[in-house]
């Protein structure tokens, strides 16, 4: 990095630990699928523990069972329970950025925040929720040098590590978002936030998605210079011709920086349609990083294999884990959009 440079580090570099919040919105977690969504969070923080610490925000201090503590004991990394109130699960997009600095005694660790809405005001409240970096910071003792002044969400923002990022035109603009005339604006703010020498900004995330279409329902990278994205060959699929625009766009923009440019594909799991009619947005790109490890949503389908292969293919060197995220999908998320990383 160069002098007072900002950078984003990519999801794979090394990391100090994964940050969660625990399920307790009564309005979304009930009865038995609230009984779920608690085991599933003690299994997600059991499969982290094997790799690397877990910071957990707890509506109170007693709030977990003596089962659900004792599950998650004597684990080889500590689960840190830390009481903060929150409005809802989703800490990937309402929780800090953790950035690094460049400075003269080498990169400092610093935070950024972007202003959440919870999704364009479709979820209220969510003041909580857009509080959690200023009160993360303070615990840390981590500066929060940086408050862009947009809605926008860490779902919606893909990085490379080297400059480069990836989101969706839906996230930056629209209803209850950001003015569509001030689009440069907001592109350029998060570029010189996240220290990007370039923003691909794509035309639309999956079909259904209530978060208007984050970047992490649709592509990842998976090194620097190559992405990996979900794609469907059913061709009356809604998502086909998104996805296909997509990859086209990528690709051609990926190799404007890399000569070694490359973009993977798989396919999608099967997209429930609950009885309202809403689309469920599974997809295997919402997975997360650990170190030395590698977590990926499963769905009972037999695509969950090959998304398994994959990522083994693509990191022989990390112990990849499917865990099914039949119950958490039913609020429209999964794992990466309940998670956020701290970088080293």
């Amino acid at each position: 990095m160069t002098k007072n440079s900002i950078r984003y580090p990519a999801e794979w570099e090394k990391q100090s630990a994964t940050w969660l919040a625990f399920p307790h919105n009564k309005k979304n977690w009930y009865g038995e699928r609230g009984e779920k969504i608690r085991w599933f969070y003690v299994e997600l923080i059991r499969n982290i523990t094997q790799f690397q610490p877990v910071n957990v925000l707890l509506p109170g201090k007693n709030f977990l069972t003596d089962e659900e503590k004792s599950a998650l004991a004597d684990r080889p990394f500590p689960a840190n329970f830390i009481v903060m109130k929150t409005n809802d699960i989703w800490i990937r997009d309402y929780g800090p950025f953790f950035l690094q600095k460049s400075t003269k005694n080498g990169p400092q660790k610093i935070i950024a925040e972007t202003c959440f809405n919870a999704w364009g005001a479709k979820f209220p409240p969510w003041g909580l929720d857009n509080a959690i970096p200023q009160k993360i910071a303070e615990k840390t003792k981590c500066p929060l040098t940086t408050s862009v002044p947009y809605i926008f969400e860490g779902g919606a923002i893909e990085v490379n590590g080297d400059g480069l990022g990836i989101t969706t035109e839906d996230c930056l603009v629209g209803k209850n978002r950001n003015d569509s005339k001030d689009l440069k604006k907001v592109v350029k703010a998060l570029c010189k936030a996240f220290g990007l020498k370039d923003l691909l900004v794509l035309p639309h995330g999956l079909h259904g998605d209530h978060t208007d279409g984050h970047i992490d329902n649709v592509a990842r990278f998976v090194a620097k210079d190559k992405v990996v994205m979900c794609m469907t060959e059913n061709k009356k699929s809604p998502n086909a011709p998104i996805l296909s625009e997509a990859k086209y766009i990528i690709e051609n923009w990926l190799k404007r920086h890399y000569e070694s440019a490359q973009v993977d594909t798989l396919p999608l799991p099967p997209q429930r349609v609950l009885d309202d009619g809403q689309i469920l947005p599974a997809s295997y790109m919402n997975y997360i990083y650990v170190n030395g490890g590698l977590i990926f949503p499963k769905y009972k389908s037999p695509n969950d294999a090959k998304a398994k292969a994959y990522f083994e293919s693509v990191y022989p060197d990390r112990k990849v884990i499917g865990i099914d995220c039949h119950t958490v999908i039913e609020e429209g998320g999964s794992l990466h959009c309940m998670s956020k990383h701290e970088s080293e």
